[in-house]
């Protein structure tokens, strides 16, 4: 059987692949499902998102579902209403990837995305076309329709300090990527005394504004604007919120790693128990951390969906990805940009420093990542090959793909990707130029092959 999901839901090119009837379809194989359950729906603010929102709705319909509309949110207000209501949760979205691109994310009464085991079971539904319908006198004759924005903001407002945000009156530089975070992250920092100056901050689903995806070439006018201005750190999110991105007041772009490091080590003070959890690809900044915290790191494959299962299990303070993605389990199970981006001003508040000062606390390390492609006849021999020249290693991992752990904590990670003919390479070290020769010996490894 074909396998429909990808890491977190479906995505495919709008109109084309994913049409008004794939959507109902998928919509009808969800809520036989969830046998008529409560579902939330939202959508992103892509061109297409309204034409398959109703198709999802219709669908939802159909099988008897009682339907909560949220219409333009983020992912993350769509998954923390799912937690607030008990309702099951259909996100409308294609994330960070180009225009013509769009999907749908399933979620749980929890608000975290489908497990792979109910993923299999919409999958299967799908394709043998075994809905349950209900009888016309069943089909609920209207949706609920609820603005969260606010209730969702103030939430957030409640688990960080408030009165020492506002004190700081920080100047905020935040690129929206004219997407939904738009709608509610602007006045978020701005209900926490921030004075806020936007980009790309209508939503519009052609992005003219830049790519939705949060990367270094993607986000030169937030720089520029930061090195030509006086701003305390820009913020930068990708078309559905779920993930953010940090530019310091230097104009400098903050990988990843380090802005989860530093919100993984404000939270490893708490008194709570329990380890991080995190992604092979994710730095060792967060080992050094737990250890100096009496905590562990918990290591999972890469993506947020089992970071957040592996958070429930193991009862988890917190989850990231090396990406920028945070999850806050008290909140949301699942990557919360706008919870992450008041978390920051939060950390900044309580040290009064600049931000490129606090980063430089942390156990500083330094990853580089490329990648390859390789011929599609030719990938298993090459990862047959990866496979035995790191088995010859004392220390490696094989969740996903073939990590090696050196002697002084040098790590580089060879992942296949599952979607393209790429090999991906990670590499970290103390010092960047390790890091570079390790991404360059396996480099040469698989082109020997």
């Amino acid at each position: 059987m074909e396998k429909l999901f990808g890491t977190f839901g479906i995505r495919r090119v709008a109109n084309d692949v994913l049409t008004p009837e794939m959507a109902t379809e998928l919509a009808l194989s969800f809520g036989t499902f969830t046998q008529g359950g409560m579902i939330a729906v939202g959508r992103d603010a892509r061109k297409h998102s309204e034409m398959l929102y109703h198709a999802v709705v219709a669908g939802l319909l159909s099988v008897g579902c009682r339907v909560m509309e949220l219409g333009v949110t983020a992912t993350p207000a769509l998954q923390w209403a799912c937690r607030q209501w008990n309702a099951w949760g259909a996100m409308v979205t294609a994330s960070h990837n180009p225009p013509q691109w769009n999907g749908i994310k399933f979620m749980e009464q929890s608000g975290k995305g489908l497990d792979r085991d109910k993923e299999k079971e919409v999958e299967d539904l799908y394709f043998k076309k075994s809905f349950c319908r209900v009888s016309w006198e069943n089909i609920p004759q209207e949706t609920e329709k609820r603005d969260i924005r606010f209730d969702y903001i103030r939430a957030i407002m409640e688990r960080v300090d408030g009165r020492a945000i506002r004190e700081g009156r920080f100047r905020v530089v935040l690129d929206c990527a004219n997407g939904a975070p738009a709608l509610i992250t602007p006045y978020l920092l701005s209900e926490l005394g921030c004075r806020v100056v936007s980009l790309n901050a209508h939503p519009d689903g052609r992005f003219p504004g830049r790519n939705p995806e949060p990367t270094p070439e993607n986000l030169v006018d937030l720089t520029t604007l930061i090195r030509h201005g006086d701003f305390a750190l820009g913020l930068a999110q990708d078309g559905d919120g779920d993930r953010l991105i940090v530019i310091t007041e230097k104009g400098e772009f903050v990988p990843g790693d380090w802005s989860v490091s530093l919100v993984a080590r404000e939270l490893s003070m708490k008194p709570h128990p329990g380890p991080i959890v995190t992604t092979v690809a994710t730095t060792h900044m967060l080992q050094d951390i737990a250890e100096q915290h009496g905590r562990t790191v918990v290591i999972t494959a890469v993506g947020d969906l089992v970071v957040a299962k592996a958070l429930m299990e193991k009862g988890g303070i917190f989850g990231c990805e090396e990406n920028g993605g945070m999850i806050f389990p008290d909140f949301v199970w699942g990557r919360d940009g706008a919870m992450a981006a008041a978390y920051l001003l939060h950390v900044m508040a309580k040290y009064e420093k600049p931000l490129s000062e606090i980063l430089q606390s942390l156990p500083l390390r330094y990853q580089v990542k490329t990648k390859i492609t390789v011929d599609p006849e030719k990938k298993d021999k090459i990862l047959a090959h990866i496979e035995r020249i790191t088995a010859q290693e004392k220390n490696r991992l094989t969740i996903d793909g073939y990590k090696v752990i050196l002697d002084d904590g040098s790590w580089v990670l060879v992942r296949p990707s599952g979607t393209e003919p790429l090999v991906r390479l990670f590499a970290e070290a103390r010092e960047k130029e390790k890091a570079t020769h390790l991404v360059q010996k396996y480099l040469e490894i698989i082109q020997s092959v």
